[in-house]
C-alpha cells in the first residue's frame, strides 16, 4: 500500500507499506530512498509489516527547502510511525538512515523493538571527513554526472562492478534524477552527525552489520559503534562493499533477518 503523510511544516512524506506482522522500519541512506530497499523488503514483507519511505527531497516525497540535520530526518520517521499507529517496530537503517536509526533510539524519540545499524557510523572520522569532502567537490567543481560515477566506485566492490553493469544514475539504486543542491544538503547533514557520546543511551537490542570491504565508512566505525552499545552483536560479512545488501544478498538477509526474528 503507497500513501502520502501531510507534515505539520507544510511537507509530506511519500510511504509504502508490504507484508504482514510486526512492524518493521526500513530507512535508507544518502540516496533517500523506499525503493532502495528492493528484494530485501519483500524478503521482510514475509515476516513483518514493512514501511518505508522516500526522504523529504527524494523521490516523490517533497523537496526540503529547509536545513537538513540528522535530527530532522529522523524527525520525519518519528511522524511516520506516529502516523501509522506503529508499537514498538523495528528498525533497519542502512548508511545514513543507521545515523537516523541511532538519534531516534538515543533520544527516546521511537522505542524501538530491535535496532539494525547497516554500514553506519556514530561520528565522522578524518578518514570519512576527507572522503566526502572529495565527493562534495566533484559534485560543485564536475557535476552530477561525475559524482555519480565516483559514487558508483564507492559503493560498489571492485570484484561486483567487474561482472555487473551499474548503469548511469543507478548509483543510489534507482532511476531517480539526483538534485544537486539537494545532495549537496545531505552530505553536510552527514558529516555533522555526531552521537557516539549518547550511545551508551540505547538500551534495544542492536545488531551492527557491515562488509569488510566497505570504504564508506570502513568496518572500524561500525566496531566503534558495538564497543559503544549496551547490548550489540557484530557481524562482518567478508565482502560486499557500501552496498552490501545488494551486492551480498543473501547472506545480509540471513543475518538481518535471523536477529529481527530472534528479537521480535
Amino acid at each position: 500500500m503507497k500513501g502520502v503523510l501531510a507534515l505539520d511544516d507544510g511537507g509530506h512524506l511519500a510511504y509504502e507499506t508490504i507484508g504482514n506482522g510486526p512492524p518493521l522500519l526500513l530507512v535508507s541512506g544518502l540516496g533517500g530512498l523506499a525503493s532502495f530497499w528492493g528484494d530485501f523488503a519483500k524478503a521482510c514483507a514475509e515476516h513483518f509489516t514493512v514501511v518505508m519511505h522516500d526522504h523529504r527531497g527524494t523521490g516523490a516525497s517533497s523537496r526540503c527547502d529547509r536545513a537538513y540535520s540528522i535530527a530532522s530526518m529522523a524527525d520525519d520517521v518519528a511522524a511516520l510511525s506516529r502516523h501509522l499507529g506503529l508499537e514498538r517496530p523495528a528498525y533497519v537503517g542502512h548508511s545514513t538512515g543507521g545515523a537516523i536509526g541511532q538519534h531516534l533510539a538515543a533520544t527516546g524519540a521511537l522505542d524501538f523493538r530491535a535496532l539494525v545499524l547497516s554500514a553506519t557510523f556514530a561520528r565522522p572520522c578524518a578518514y570519512f571527513r576527507r572522503l566526502f569532502t572529495s565527493r562534495l567537490q566533484v559534485l560543485e567543481a564536475m557535476g552530477l554526472e561525475a559524482y555519480r560515477e565516483q559514487a558508483t566506485l564507492l559503493l560498489y566492490p571492485p570484484y561486483w562492478l567487474a561482472e555487473h553493469e551499474v548503469g548511469a544514475g543507478r548509483s543510489n539504486g534507482s532511476s531517480h534524477v539526483l538534485d544537486a543542491e539537494i545532495t549537496r544538503r545531505r552530505i553536510e547533514a552527514v558529516m555533522a552527525h555526531d552521537a557516539l557520546d549518547r550511545l551508551p543511551q540505547i538500551q534495544c537490542p542492536t545488531l551492527v552489520i557491515v562488509a569488510a570491504d566497505d570504504i564508506v565508512p570502513p568496518p572500524y566505525h561500525s566496531l566503534q559503534l558495538a564497543d559503544a552499545l549496551p547490548k550489540a552483536e557484530v557481524v562482518v560479512l567478508p565482502r560486499g562493499g557500501h552496498y552490501v545488501v545488494h551486492t551480498e544478498s543473501d547472506a545480509y538477509r540471513r543475518d538481518v533477518l535471523t536477529f529481527l526474528q530472534r528479537h521480535t
